[in-house]
């Protein structure tokens, strides 16, 4: 997509931006962010989304901690690289070993995380050779020092020995001198001082001539010398001559060590690449995160449908200070491609505006966007706006002679694939001449079958949007009670400015209200009548179709409640049938049994009673074998004990009468006139109006009923 600078600036996309470097750890990274671009395809977005969505889903995970390491500038050691005889200085080694680290500990994680996280591995897997290049570094850099290991060759083993002896020895004799000035009380008060490496003794003035050694500086004061004692001569000399021994074999091996990572500059551009990558791909993770946005699907046709779309830079703002943004809903497809939003003044129109414009953007160069998940957007290849007064003084334009330049670009370079947001559209000059030449550019651009969000005060607009096909017009809905925004956008029919109403809420007298519509013809005011009216109907209707969902829902959730209950008793009885069902086949069985045993008891031998057993067994065993579901003994079937009913209280007299009187004062305290009372079999509150001993007069919304105090709910 084409990002046109002017529009960029009109919707704040440079704020957008750097607040996303913020989030970045590399200089490279914010400098991405900062001039973050649109992607040039559809399925070039849809690749960044499905990574950036496998990014959220790791910082979501509590098992996984998605490593995000900070992708060191390497440019300087990348162009030593590029120079045949170049060698990197240790401070540009520890660089390439940082960034070669952060790229291990990426690719790492990408490999281990690849059968659940595989986009992450795809997009890391073409790295290779990171170990090799990290084996060079380390074989002679001590990775906890930050420093060249003392056995990175012999010789400079050999050195660094020599200068800790040697150190040694100077911090010995150093400590002799101190004590001694000490005692005799030359010092000043930090006593010692550090000069080129060298520890020097602080003495003062009056008394270096009683100090052996050589002077090696002076306080701006005067009051202190600094002196080398005389015997750290000869042995700062050769830790001096120790240490350019040490800085010449450092050199050495930076200048091998160059060499062999001269043949890895590729790859270490690469590991730079990724990192840097990786560190904008998390910045857009936190920063999504921070607006509460999420991944809208992506239409292949020109349709679009945000839910609880909210601006993000007032989002944040808004969450800084604890107050709540209103989201908005807007769709626009084919037979919508035009939005006309009217209303009155800081009512939230060009706040909409706005929000289209920069979720746009935001959503065609890879961000999250502050809107329901399951909303959907489409692609444009451009995004043109004109918004706010841009009076340009260097080329002497006024406010509508800019205006009129930015229109003259919009229909030269206009077309099907354009978004376009205009605000206050033909403003800025006479209302009427204005009005006459918006219609003509109004019309223009409708021809060009590009999309638009326009808001507007011109009637002619908003009657010209409402005789077009592919054209709607939509309000900002305005509270008519209190004369006060509502800052939610409603599509579907125009809205009034309520110019006279706010005039009156902010004191202006009446007189002069009326006055001024002496001045206005009287189709403009009827038409803007009918626009309040059809705006307060259409208020009503929303407030009666939220009331009807809210109703709508509860009754689903008792039906789901019922069902649940009524599945549960079913499988209660179930197990209570076959309860049942059991004991009387083993009460038969006992019977049966008990028959047999009176019948053959006096006789005196077993074997009549046994056989009657057997054939009684036998009996049982082939209905057994006949039943699809024989009776069988299920120890887990148990009787289901039945809820133990509490005695019913009996009231006294006494406490009968406690009720009634307070009944009756609970009445009396309800019953004042301009009270909300609630009757009988009605689900509205209604204001009591009159009382005339038991009857009462009542006003239930726009109606006005007779009743009696028996219908009151107390």
């Amino acid at each position: 997509m084409k990002l046109d600078q002017q529009s960029g600036k009109d919707l704040e996309f440079g704020v957008v931006c750097e607040l996303l470097s913020s989030y970045c750890k590399s200089k490279k990274a914010r400098e991405n962010a900062l001039n973050l671009g649109s992607f040039s395809s559809p399925e070039l977005l849809n690749q960044e989304f499905d990574l950036l969505e496998e990014i959220q889903e790791i910082y979501l995970d509590e098992r996984l901690s998605f490593p995000h390491p900070n992708a060191e500038d390497i440019d300087t050691a990348l162009n030593i690289l590029r120079i045949e005889n170049g060698v990197l200085i240790l401070n540009e080694l520890l660089k390439v070993y940082s960034l070669c680290q952060g790229t291990k500990l990426l690719i790492d994680f990408a490999r281990n995380q690849q059968d659940e996280y595989p986009l992450v591995f795809a997009a890391c897997e073409h790295i290779t050779g990171i170990k090799d290049v990290l084996a060079i570094i380390t074989e002679i850099l001590d990775t906890k020092k930050l420093d060249i290991k003392d056995d990175a060759t012999s010789l400079l083993l050999t050195i660094r020995k020599k200068q800790k002896a040697n150190r040694s020895e100077i911090n010995k004799n150093f400590e002799k001198a101190l004590r001694r000035c000490r005692q005799e009380e030359l010092l000043g008060e930090t006593e010692e001082s550090f000069l080129d490496n060298r520890r020097l003794l602080t003495v003062l003035s009056q008394y270096k001539k009683r100090v052996p050694g050589r002077v090696c500086g002076v306080s701006a004061k005067g009051n202190y010398t600094y002196i080398e004692p005389q015997e750290s001569f000869e042995l700062n000399k050769e830790q001096e001559r120790l240490r350019i021994e040490e800085s010449n074999e450092i050199f050495a091996i930076l200048e091998k060590v160059t060499f062999r990572l001269r043949a890895e500059k590729k790859q270490l551009k690469a590991f730079q690449n990724l990192l840097v990558k990786f560190d904008l791909l998390n910045a857009k993770v936190l920063f999504g995160q921070s607006y509460n946005g999420s991944r809208p699907a992506l239409n292949k046709e020109r349709k679009m449908h945000w839910k609880n779309a909210k601006h993000p830079l007032l989002f944040i703002k808004n969450e800084a200070v604890n107050k709540a943004t209103i989201g908005q809903e807007i769709e626009m497809n084919e037979s919508s491609r035009f939005l006309v939003i009217s209303g009155p003044n800081a009512g939230g129109k060009s706040i909409t505006l706005k929000t289209v414009g920069i979720l746009q953007l935001m959503f065609q160069s890879g961000l999250f966007l502050s809107m329901e998940k399951d909303s959907s957007c489409c692609w444009f290849e451009q995004v043109l706006s004109d918004i706010g007064d841009n009076q340009s003084i260097e080329n002497q334009l006024s406010t509508y002679s800019y205006r009129l330049n930015r229109m003259n670009y919009f229909l030269a370079n206009s077309n099907s694939n354009t978004l376009l947001l205009l605000d206050e559209f033909g403003s800025g000059t006479d209302p009427e001449l204005g009005g006459a030449l918006a219609e003509v550019f109004y019309m223009e651009l409708y021809e060009k079958n590009c999309f638009a969000v326009i808001t507007t005060h011109y009637t002619n607009i908003k009657i010209l949007t409402s005789t077009l096909e592919s054209a709607i017009n939509a309000c900002m809905l305005f509270d008519t009670k209190k004369l006060a925004p509502l800052f939610t956008l409603s599509i579907g029919q125009p809205g009034s400015s309520f110019t006279f109403e706010v005039a009156q809420h902010n004191g202006i007298p009446n007189e002069l209200i009326e006055m001024a519509k002496t001045k206005v013809s009287k189709q403009k005011l009827q038409v803007d009548a009918l626009s309040v009216s059809l705006q307060k109907e259409k208020s009503k209707f929303k407030k009666i179709n939220t009331e009807q969902y809210r109703s709508q829902h509860k009754a689903m959730k008792s039906m789901r409640e019922y069902d649940e209950k009524l599945e549960k008793l079913q499988a209660k009885s179930e197990r209570i049938s076959q309860f049942i069902e059991q004991q009387n086949k083993f009460v038969t069985i006992g019977k049966k049994f008990y028959e047999i045993l009176g019948k053959f008891k006096h006789h005196k031998t077993e074997k009549a009673t046994m056989e009657a057993l057997k054939k009684l067994a036998s009996i049982e065993r082939i209905k057994l074998k006949e039943k699809k579901k024989p009776v069988v003994l299920d120890k887990s079937l148990s009787a289901t004990e039945l809820p133990k009913s509490s005695p019913a209280k009996v009231k006294t007299k006494a406490s009968l009468e406690e009720d009634k009187q307070l009944e009756a004062k609970k009445l009396k305290e309800l019953l004042v006139i301009g009270n909300k009372i609630k009757l009988k079999n009605q689900k509205t509150l209604g204001t009591l109006l009159e009382i005339e001993g038991k009857k009462l007069t009542v006003q239930l919304g726009n109606f006005i009923i007779k009743t009696t105090v028996s219908e009151v709910e107390i």
